[in-house]
């Protein structure tokens, strides 16, 4: 059954992004992300057996789709309403059940008890990072706590992302975080090849996966 929760209330930020400005960015292109999932949700997850997931801030849904075609349930947890609203098309067209869940990644109550955690590519200061996998942190009894983003080091070195060093996570503290919370797990630092008018450019992402 397609379901569609209200949104939160945003907590206090600096950062300046809000629901109504992803809400037009989201407007002015069919997609504003790949129909494919994130290559390193592929090659990091691929392999575990289906279970439950949540998609945290996941816009349109392409990495929560794909875990649905695979047997997964899935819960997109999404702060702009047009991106869920072409998520649940991109389900209903592809006769999947979803949950779609209109919620601050920092502060939305999960529909599903997830044993896989997904967040892509959520570029926030990192206090306000950390609130989101806090919070992620906080719904999960077992299972597997997994993030995507592009990486400080991308600023300088690679290419595309925010122009920002404040929204762009670094391995330290990335690091920190899994030890204050006394988790196993590993963060690495990754490379993409993107296509350009210019040819092909590399991006440096870093990956957190932690187990529960």
């Amino acid at each position: 059954m397609l379901q569609l929760r209200p949104a939160l209330q945003l907590s206090q930020t600096n950062f300046t992004q809000t629901p109504a400005d992803w809400d037009a960015r989201y407007l002015a292109a069919q997609s504003v992300w790949s129909l494919e999932p994130n290559q390193f949700v592929v090659e990091d997850l691929g392999e575990l057996s289906p279970g439950v997931m949540v998609d945290i801030a996941g816009g349109e849904g392409r990495n929560a789709l794909w875990f649905a075609q695979r047997g997964w349930q899935v819960e997109n947890v999404e702060f702009s309403s047009v991106a869920l609203e072409k998520f649940l098309q991109r389900a209903q067209d592809q006769k999947l059940q979803v949950h779609a869940n209109h919620s601050d990644a920092r502060t939305a109550a999960f529909i599903l008890k997830p044993s896989l955690a997904v967040i892509a590519y959520l570029q926030l200061p990192f206090a306000q990072l950390a609130l989101a996998l806090d919070n992620a942190l906080s719904q999960m009894s077992h299972g597997v706590l997994y993030g995507v983003w592009h990486a400080r080091e991308n600023l300088n070195e690679g290419y595309g992302g925010p122009q920002a060093a404040e929204v762009l996570p670094s391995v330290a503290e990335l690091n920190q975080w899994l030890a204050t919370n006394q988790l196993e797990g590993e963060v690495k630092l990754r490379r993409r090849e993107v296509s350009t008018e210019a040819g092909n450019r590399i991006a440096i992402d870093v990956t957190l996966l932690a187990s529960l």
